[in-house]
C-alpha cells in the first residue's frame, strides 16, 4: 500500500468538541482495481459525510427521546461543553438517531428471538389521540419490549396486516396473543387463529365496551338532566359564600357542601368503571340523612338560612324530568355491571392507571390459580345468566339488561380465558400471558407523558401523530437484558450504530411524521404561499383576461 490523498474534514464529536480531522488514503502500489483504503478510525467516529460524530447522535437522541428534554435544555448542555447545536441540526440528530435505532434493532432481532426461546406473549394495541394520527405497536408482554412500530393511519385489517405479519417472520409464533375488542386486529389475527394459537381479549377493555354499551343510555339522561338543573353551580355558590368564617355558622356547613359536590374526593377510575353523575344524585337524594347527623340542632339562624337554599336546589331538581326513575335503572345496571366485574376479578388496581405491581414482581403460579379460578367462576356465571334471562322470555316479560350481558358473553367469553404458561424444566409455573393490554396502555401513558414534558402542552393531538413510530424502541433501551443483545452497553451504542450494515447516509431520508393528510396539508400550505405572494405572471394576453375575469 502507498499513500494515495488525503483530506480535511471538520468533526463536532461530543469527546472532544469541534476539530478538522485529516484523512490520509492508501492504495495499492500495483494499481490494482481494489478502491483506496479509507481511515478506520474516522469511520468509527462519524458516519461518512458527516459532521456530527456518533457519540453526539446517540447523545442527543437519548436526551429527547429516553429523558425528555426540551431543545433549549439540550442546547443549553451542550453549550456548556462547547458544543453549538441549531434546531435544525438539533432534529436531524434525532433523526439520525431514531433511523438507527430501528436498523440496529431489526439487525440484532435473530438474537433477540433466541433470548425469547421460551415463548412471548404477543400484546396489540394501536394509539391516537382524538382521532389524530395512529401508531400500532406490537409488544412482548413477557419482557415489556417493543417488537415493532409503525404509524397507520386508521386501525383497519389492511394498515395492520404488514406489521403483524413482519414481526411474526421475525420473531416467530406467539404463545397467545392479547387484543382489544377492535375488528381491524381480530380480522389480521384470522391466521394466527388458523394455527391454533389462543386470540385472548383484553378483560379491561372487554369490560370497557360492555359496560359503555350498557350504562351509556341511562347514564347519559342522568347527566344531561343533572346539567340542565344547574345544581352544581348553585351548590358551589353556596360553598364560596360559606367558605369565609360567620358568626353562627359551624364549619361542618361548608364540608358538607364540599361533600355533596365531591363525595369523599377519592380519585375515581374512568367512566364506565365508576359513575360519579350517579353518585352525585345519590348524595343528593342521602341529603336530609346527612345534615341531621352532622349539622345536628339547635342551628343559628343564618345556618337554618343557608339550609333552605340548599334544600331549594336540590327540590328543583326533582321537578327536571323526574331523574329517580332514571337513576333506579341505572342503578340496575351498575350492579349488573359489577357482577360480572367480580367475577373477573377486575379492582380499581388491575385497570390501566391503577397500581398493580409490575409483571415481574407477581408470582406466576398464584397468577395462574387465579386465572384458573375465574375461568370456572365465569363459566358457572354465564350459565346461571342464562338461566335467567330465559325465565323473563318465558314469563313474557321483555328482553331485561341481563341479555345485553349475555349477548358480549356469548360472542366473547372463550376468549378471555385459556392462558398459556411457562413452565421451568422443573414444572415450576415461571410466566404466564396477562389478562390486560395494561402493559401497553401504561406505555402509551408513558409516551404522552413524556411529550407534555418535552413540549410543554396539555394537547397532543397533532404531537402524537408527528411523533415518529421509531421513537417506540426507545423505551427498549431500560431493558438491560435488551441493551446488552443489542450494543453490551448504552456506553457502545456509539460504536454499535458505527458498524451497521448500512451505515448512516450523509442524508438520511425523514421519518414517517404525519400517517395521513400530510400531502393535503401540503398542499395548503403551497396554497396559501401562492394568495401571500400574488398569482404568477401572466405568460400570454389570454392568460392575463382570464385572471382579470376571475
Amino acid at each position: 500500500m502507498s499513500p494515495y490523498k488525503s483530506q480535511s474534514r471538520g468533526l463536532v464529536t461530543l469527546a472532544a468538541g469541534s476539530f478538522v480531522a485529516r484523512e490520509f488514503r492508501t492504495r495499492c502500489r500495483s494499481g490494482c482495481a481494489l478502491p483506496a483504503v479509507a481511515s478506520r478510525r474516522l469511520a468509527e467516529l462519524a458516519p461518512p459525510g458527516q459532521r456530527f460524530g456518533y457519540d453526539l447522535i446517540v447523545w442527543v437522541g437519548l436526551a429527547r427521546y429516553r429523558h425528555h428534554l426540551q431543545r433549549s435544555e439540550i442546547q443549553a448542555r451542550l453549550a456548556r461543553r462547547g458544543i453549538a447545536l441549531s434546531s435544525g441540526s438539533l432534529s436531524a440528530l434525532c433523526e439520525r438517531f431514531l433511523a438507527a435505532l430501528e436498523r440496529l434493532h431489526w439487525q440484532r432481532a435473530p438474537a433477540l428471538r433466541e433470548a425469547m426461546a421460551q415463548g412471548y406473549a404477543l400484546h396489540l394495541d394501536a394509539t391516537s389521540d382524538k382521532g389524530k394520527g395512529g401508531t400500532f405497536v406490537c409488544l412482548d408482554g413477557f419482557r415489556n419490549l417493543v417488537l415493532h412500530a409503525v404509524k397507520i393511519a386508521s386501525e383497519n385489517e389492511a394498515a395492520l396486516r404488514p406489521a403483524v405479519s413482519h414481526t411474526l417472520a421475525v420473531f416467530g409464533d406467539p404463545l397467545a396473543t392479547v387484543r382489544d375488542l377492535g375488528s381491524g386486529i381480530a380480522n389480521t389475527l384470522a391466521v394466527t387463529r388458523q394455527r391454533g394459537i389462543p386470540d385472548l381479549l383484553c378483560h379491561y377493555h372487554f369490560l370497557a365496551a360492555l359496560g359503555k354499551r350498557l350504562l351509556e343510555e341511562d347514564y347519559a339522561s342522568l347527566r344531561g338532566q343533572l346539567a340542565r338543573s344547574g345544581l352544581r353551580s348553585r351548590l358551589r355558590e353556596l360553598l364560596r359564600a360559606t367558605r369565609e368564617p360567620a358568626e353562627g355558622v359551624r364549619q361542618d356547613l361548608p364540608a358538607l357542601l364540599l361533600w355533596l359536590l365531591e363525595g369523599t374526593a377519592h380519585k375515581h377510575p374512568s367512566y364506565p368503571f365508576a359513575l360519579p353523575h350517579l353518585e352525585f344524585y345519590r348524595r343528593c337524594a342521602g341529603f336530609p340523612a346527612q345534615r341531621d347527623r352532622r349539622l345536628p340542632a339547635p342551628r343559628a339562624s343564618r345556618e337554618q338560612q343557608l339550609l333552605r337554599q340548599i334544600e331549594t336546589a336540590l327540590a328543583d331538581l326533582c321537578w327536571l324530568q323526574r331523574p329517580a326513575p332514571t337513576a333506579q335503572r341505572l342503578q340496575h345496571r351498575w350492579e349488573l355491571f359489577c357482577e360480572l366485574r367480580d367475577v373477573l376479578r377486575m379492582s380499581a388496581q388491575d385497570l390501566p392507571h391503577g397500581q398493580s405491581p409490575a409483571p415481574a414482581s407477581l408470582d406466576a403460579a398464584a397468577l395462574a390459580d387465579t386465572l384458573q379460578a375465574l375461568a370456572a367462576d365465569l363459566k358457572h356465571y354465564h350459565h346461571a345468566l342464562r338461566q335467567r334471562v330465559q325465565e323473563r322470555h318465558d314469563n313474557g316479560q321483555p328482553d331485561p339488561p341481563e341479555a345485553c350481558v349475555l349477548d358480549y358473553l356469548d360472542r366473547y367469553g372463550e376468549k378471555l380465558c385459556g392462558h398459556p404458561l411457562v413452565r421451568a424444566p422443573s414444572g415450576q409455573v415461571v410466566a404466564v400471558v396477562a389478562r390486560t393490554n395494561n402493559v401497553l396502555e401504561q406505555f402509551f401513558a408513558s409516551t404522552k407523558q413524556g411529550l407534555r414534558r418535552r413540549l410543554g402542552r396539555a394537547h397532543l393531538g397533532r404531537d402524537m401523530e408527528d411523533q415518529p413510530a421509531q421513537a417506540a424502541f426507545v423505551a427498549n433501551l431500560r431493558d438491560p437484558d435488551y441493551v446488552r443483545i443489542l450494543c453490551g452497553s448504552l456506553d457502545r451504542l456509539p460504536q454499535a450504530f458505527a458498524t451497521l450494515e448500512r451505515p448512516l447516509a450523509s442524508d438520511p431520508p425523514r421519518l414517517q411524521r404525519n400517517n395521513r393528510d400530510a400531502a393535503l396539508r401540503q398542499r395548503n400550505r403551497a396554497w396559501e404561499k401562492e394568495a401571500t405572494q400574488g398569482p404568477p405572471p401572466a405568460s400570454s394576453p389570454h392568460h392575463t383576461a382570464s385572471t382579470a375575469a376571475l
